[in-house]
C-alpha cells in the first residue's frame, strides 16, 4: 500500500491580463507586437530618458524585444508582475504595469506615456483603472506609486487621485534627471472605496 501523499497543483494567482479605462485599453503585450512596442519606445526615447532607468538599455534589437516580451509573459504566467501596452483605438499611447515590489498585500503601479500623447490625462486615467483593478483582487489592501521627487509631472498623477505621500526614501539616482529621493505614494482599499462612493 502506497503511503505517498497525493499532490495537487494549483495555478498561480495571476494579475489581470486586461484592464479597461474610459478611453483606454490596457492589455498584455504579445511577442508579435514587438515592432509596435519598439516604434513607441523609439519615438519617445528622448522624452523618457531623464526618468526611466530601463531606457539606458535602448535601443533593443527586434529579437531582444521579443525575448523581453516573452519574459514578461512567463513572469505573468508564474503569478508575477504584469506589463501592459496602453492603447487608444489601437494606437500605442504608453505602457504600464502592476508589480509585486512592496511586499504582501500590495501592488505597485508603473507607467510611461508616449511623447505624442502627454498632457491628455492618460496617466491619471490608467492609474485610476489599475488602482481599481488591483484593489478588487483578493489579498490586495494597498496600491503604491513610486516617483522620484524631481519628477513633478509623474508625481502629479497619484496626488490628483488622492494617494497619500507616505514616505521618502534616499537611493542612488537610476536615471539622469532623478534626485535620488523616491516618494512612495499609497492608496488603501478603504480610502479608494470612499472616494468612489463620494
Amino acid at each position: 500500500m502506497s503511503t505517498d501523499t497525493p499532490t495537487t497543483t494549483t495555478a498561480p494567482d495571476r494579475l489581470p491580463e486586461r484592464v479597461e479605462a474610459p478611453r483606454l485599453v490596457l492589455r498584455r503585450w504579445s511577442h508579435d507586437e514587438a515592432p509596435l512596442l519598439s516604434a513607441a519606445v523609439a519615438a519617445s526615447i528622448n522624452h523618457l530618458r531623464p526618468w526611466m532607468p530601463w531606457i539606458k538599455f535602448e535601443p533593443l534589437t527586434l529579437a531582444e524585444r521579443v525575448q523581453l516580451i516573452e519574459g514578461w509573459t512567463r513572469d505573468w504566467e508564474d503569478g508575477g508582475d504584469v506589463v501592459y501596452g496602453v492603447f487608444l483605438d489601437g494606437a500605442v499611447v504608453g505602457g504600464a504595469g502592476l508589480h509585486r515590489r512592496s511586499g504582501p498585500g500590495t501592488l505597485d503601479i508603473g507607467y510611461w506615456i508616449h511623447v505624442d500623447h502627454t498632457r491628455l490625462g492618460f496617466a491619471t486615467e490608467l492609474t485610476a483603472a489599475l488602482t481599481t483593478a488591483a484593489l478588487a483582487l483578493d489579498g490586495i489592501d494597498e496600491v503604491h506609486v513610486q516617483t522620484d521627487e524631481a519628477n513633478e509631472a509623474s508625481a502629479a498623477v497619484p496626488a490628483k487621485l488622492g494617494f497619500t505621500r507616505a514616505q521618502v526614501a534616499e537611493r542612488p539616482p537610476e536615471a539622469p534627471a532623478e534626485s535620488g529621493r523616491l516618494i512612495d505614494w499609497t492608496m488603501t482599499a478603504s480610502t479608494w472605496a470612499n472616494r468612489a462612493a463620494s
